[in-house]
């Protein structure tokens, strides 16, 4: 039993613990909250002005008035052609051509098989044409400058042929060539389009049955052309004979696929096999079926082109295929043109009252 002193000092502790926590209570109920700090308004420097560029110029510089002319793309009787490999060469090398591919489907033709008919001013590059069948359409890509004979076969997709026939003659260090898209009215723009890498294409042939115009539903050689330069390829154009007949005279019925038609000029100082093969894979070139040009001159910010024949028309062409402006030759037997500055790249196609014509490479523009 708790005496009363006991139970006054118990109260009394009890009060004092309650006025203690009480006090305690207010005290934390008093603290100021914590300031969040206040970010400074953010300052954004936002130039609405387009960057400025420099004026345009050519991506690269180029004066060449010594080329080497030679034919990419014919047959002999090693495959569907009318006469020996042997009375091919003679024609070339007596109608004033440097160089040939002699390019028998399936059947790749050595420089050494043939040796002794080279000369000083003739030289013979390997050349094999990549023969395949898919989707019931020929699929056809010459290899240039190769080791050994790829061979085709059957695909079944003609975008697993091309990418076969481009990629076997990449893998030997060739040049890829590929051909006639409208032969057979074969190969669309996105079945050429997964050659990307192959260094040449056909933009104009000899052949009688090749479609190099297109139709009405189809576009032309040179289009497909523009289109992958429109799309940043590097691939370059070339003229090509496909000649098959050599003789007097054809089969009944056979429209016959002569030599001399449309060749390649290489830039090259002189006649050196690797010169030309390097020339071939970097497009170091210009494309004729029938004008010579005598001088092709990139300069900073001008395209000029000396074609040898009085007459000739060059167009220059841009982007999209759009004619740039045509121009005659000038007084010193030249036609340049100057960019103005909304060109991604250009061209010039010179032109013949005949229908004769020729066709630099695409330089590209940048600033």
């Amino acid at each position: 039993m708790r005496s009363k002193t006991g139970m006054v000092r118990y109260v009394a502790l009890g009060v004092g613990v309650a006025v203690a926590g009480a006090a305690g209570i207010v005290a934390f109920t008093r603290v100021p909250p914590e300031r969040t700090a206040v970010a400074a308004p953010l300052t954004l420097n936002i130039n609405l002005e387009p960057p400025k560029l420099g004026p345009p110029r050519f991506a690269e510089t180029l004066d060449v008035s010594t080329f080497q002319r030679g034919n990419l793309h014919t047959h002999s009787k090693w495959s569907d052609g009318d006469r020996p490999p042997e009375d091919v060469y003679r024609w070339y090398r007596g109608h004033g051509y440097t160089f040939l591919a002699l390019t028998d489907h399936e059947n790749r033709v050595s420089p050494k098989t043939f040796a002794a008919l080279e000369r000083k001013d003739f030289l013979i590059l390997a050349g094999e044409e990549v023969t395949m069948l898919a989707e019931g359409k020929p699929v056809h890509v010459n290899g240039l400058c190769t080791k050994k004979t790829i061979g085709g076969g059957k695909f079944k997709t003609k975008q697993k042929a091309l990418l076969h026939g481009v990629s076997r003659v990449h893998a030997q260090g060739g040049v890829a060539l590929v051909n006639h898209p409208n032969f057979d009215w074969a190969l669309t723009l996105d079945d050429v389009r997964v050659t990307r890498g192959a260094e040449l294409l056909e933009i104009w042939s000899g052949h009688p049955f090749v479609n190099t115009e297109g139709n009405a539903e189809r576009p032309s050689h040179e289009a497909v052309w523009n289109t992958l330069l429109d799309e940043g390829w590097s691939i370059a154009g070339v003229a090509v004979d496909d000649a098959h007949h050599y003789g007097a005279t054809t089969k009944p019925g056979v429209k016959p696929a002569r030599p001399g038609k449309g060749w390649v000029q290489v830039f090259a100082e002189r006649l050196d096999r690797a010169l030309i093969c390097e020339g071939l894979a970097k497009g170091r070139l210009y494309a004729s079926s029938g004008v010579t040009l005598t001088r092709i001159r990139v300069t900073g910010n001008k395209l000029s082109v000396w074609p040898e024949e009085e007459g000739a028309v060059v167009t220059f062409i841009g982007g999209g295929g759009k004619e740039l402006a045509k121009i005659e030759r000038g007084p010193e037997g030249d036609a340049t043109y100057e960019l103005r500055g909304d060109e991604r790249w250009v061209r010039a196609r010179v032109a013949m009252p005949d229908g004769k014509m020729a066709w630099t490479q695409a330089y590209r523009v940048v600033r």
